[in-house]
């Protein structure tokens, strides 16, 4: 019982700590977007500043992955929260020129989005330390209530702090939050030593290893592959969301957070239904449909035109998208040892993430040869949609 209750007190601690930076990113999330429209009035460069951004998962989710399963996981988080925060102080200080010269803030951007695939898979893999098998769902769905709960009051929060106060002071308050989720990560009491040094010749045979059990593993690579049309189709209109509301449908910056904020509250209800129907379905079937779903209703983004109308829908996919994520989740940490968790972790986000620059650079590039948002979400909406029904087909969908 003792137990018990140890771990439960070191989950509540790696959940402050994922609370706070996950504030600072919403602020991060609003801010720089507005910031490069504000200077540069392009949305090429503001879908692109949000596409560099995901480049570093696939340089760096391997390396993340070998570092998880090798040294101490609480200096990791420690040193990956401070960093960021370090480099969240630079990029205020940066963006405060008047006139920004893009490829600079481009290196900047990169540099600080690094942090994260090198210290998720660690987050990923420290989690099982922290709870029983029986509960990871459960403690899934309280990580992805931070989000959720922040995708209601994060936007209005956000965008109040950026009217008032301005972007710029928005990224110093982010990077504020950095520096307070290091300390919560400091009173985790729980044991994660150092498996040793990882010399080039064992990072090397590190990855291999946790490439051969990824690809291996049928069910969860193929959950990967859903992951990487589904991301694909998501980040085609999300890179463009600020420029979308406040440029094409001529709404304010606080509509905007309204209809952020109304999406929210269809992923936080996710957070609580996910561990409800997981009793009755298996995992695949829930991954494959729930992704059907939120491809069906991002075409229906073609007939909204108010903060209303979009909010109400963005909270259907986004109810649909969180059960997806809580889902895989839990589904790869139930099932991949806990010794190479870190890497398996690294190899499906490194695979999943790949294809959002891709389609946040393609949706950029539509829209600056006079492709409207319209013709971008049904086409998002068609990807997403066969992405959920071949996940039905593969070993993912017959998954029990």
């Amino acid at each position: 019982m003792n137990n018990v209750k140890f771990k439960f007190s070191d989950f509540n601690k790696l959940w402050f700590s994922f609370l706070k930076s996950s504030i600072g990113d919403w602020l991060y999330k609003l801010a720089l977007p507005l910031i490069v429209l504000a200077k540069t009035g392009s949305a090429y460069h503001a879908a692109t500043i949000y596409g560099i951004s995901f480049i570093p998962w696939i340089f760096f989710s391997l390396i993340g992955g070998s570092i998880a399963d090798t040294f101490n996981k609480k200096r990791i988080l420690f040193l990956g929260n401070v960093v960021s925060g370090i480099l969240t102080v630079l990029l205020a200080l940066f963006v405060k020129q008047t006139n920004l010269i893009m490829w600079q803030l481009y290196l900047i951007v990169f540099f600080l989005s690094s942090i994260d695939p090198l210290i998720h898979p660690t987050f990923q893999s420290i989690l099982p330390q922290l709870t029983e098998s029986t509960e990871l769902i459960t403690a899934n769905a309280k990580i992805q209530t931070v989000d959720n709960t922040l995708s209601i009051v994060g936007p209005l929060l956000g965008g109040t702090v950026i009217v008032l106060f301005s972007g710029v002071n928005a990224l110093w308050v982010d990077a504020i939050t950095f520096f307070m989720a290091a300390f919560f990560i400091t009173k985790i009491s729980i044991k994660t030593p150092s498996r040793g040094t990882l010399s080039l010749k064992k990072l090397i045979k590190s990855i291999k290893e946790g490439a051969s059990y990824s690809f291996g593993q049928k069910v969860i690579f193929s959950g990967s592959v859903m992951f990487f049309f589904s991301n694909f189709a998501l980040n085609m209109f999300e890179a463009n969301f600020m420029y979308y509301m406040t440029r094409q449908l001529k709404l304010s910056v606080f509509d905007a957070s309204m209809a952020m904020t109304l999406a929210g509250i269809g992923s936080l209800t996710a957070g609580f239904v996910t561990p409800k129907i997981s009793r009755y379905f298996s995992s695949g079937r829930i991954l494959s449909v729930s992704t059907m779903l939120a491809g069906l209703f991002t075409i229906f983004l073609f007939i909204t035109n108010s903060a209303w109308s979009v909010g109400l829908v963005l909270g259907l996919i986004s109810f649909f998208g969180t059960i997806n994520v809580i889902t895989y989740f839990t589904l790869r940490q139930r099932t991949v040892p806990s010794n190479i968790l870190g890497r398996i972790v690294s190899v499906t986000r490194m695979v999943s993430y790949a294809s959002i620059p891709i389609g946040s650079w393609l949706s950029g590039y539509l829209i600056s040869i006079g492709t409207t948002m319209k013709v971008i979400v049904i086409l998002a909406g068609i990807i997403r949609l066969l992405a959920g029904a071949g996940a039905w087909l593969s070993p993912l969908g017959k998954e029990k």
